[in-house]
């Protein structure tokens, strides 16, 4: 009977999207020319940007959910156009359920990265325990004038946060189980850029013990 009841669940979190609601996304990506599927950002280019001033040892982020689950990371590139989004500013695997408002009160980046004025793009990433990614980016500038929201709250959503030596660990268990599982890649809408291609496995087999025991 789980069995039956796991099935339309898993679909529907499938067709699952998202909202970036701060900083303001770089533009709509429920548009006809744009998806969610693609990478990196949604196919929303920058002749649509909104810069977000964004206080120069990180901000808040607030994110609408719209499915009953799902893992989720944020990454960055410093530069203007198209920068390459190498930093993890999320290196832990994070989950959350509920279907609302995620706020981050401060998602802190490394010391020194940035300077006053330099321009950015955070990419948000979700994704499901099969691999399948949703992206929406927002292109900052950081500030020192910068402000955070003061109506960021979150409402309808619980989060946990798994720690890396517990993600690792997944992964190690994967890996010996079924001697390296399968890595989703860029072209498929799949989460590897996140975690990196070593990590991703164990990513997925939380997320398949994790998130199938909460949707029963």
């Amino acid at each position: 009977m789980k069995s039956l009841i796991l099935l339309p669940a898993l679909a529907s979190l499938a067709t699952a999207h998202y909202d970036l609601v701060f900083p303001e996304w770089r533009g709509d990506s429920f548009a006809d020319d744009a998806s969610q599927w693609i990478y990196p950002c949604a196919n929303v280019t920058q002749e649509k940007s909104n810069r977000t001033l964004w206080p120069l040892d990180g901000g808040s982020v607030n994110i609408h959910m719209h499915h009953p689950w799902t893992y989720y990371a944020i990454n960055l590139g410093i530069g203007t156009v198209e920068p390459a989004l190498t930093v993890a500013l999320t290196p832990e695997l994070r989950n959350t359920t509920g279907n609302g408002t995620l706020c981050i009160p401060k998602l802190s980046i490394p010391a020194g990265l940035a300077k006053e004025g330099d321009n950015a793009t955070l990419q948000v990433v979700t994704f499901d325990n099969m691999g399948a990614a949703l992206y929406n980016c927002a292109d900052i500038t950081f500030s020192s004038k910068a402000v955070n929201p003061t109506d960021c709250k979150t409402e309808g959503v619980k989060e946990v946060i798994v720690g890396a030596e517990a993600a690792n660990s997944t992964c190690a268990d994967n890996a010996d189980a079924t001697g390296g599982a399968p890595t989703p890649t860029q072209s498929t809408g799949a989460a590897s850029s996140v975690f990196g291609e070593g990590r991703v496995a164990g990513v997925l087999g939380a997320a398949a013990v994790v998130g199938l025991a909460m949707l029963v």
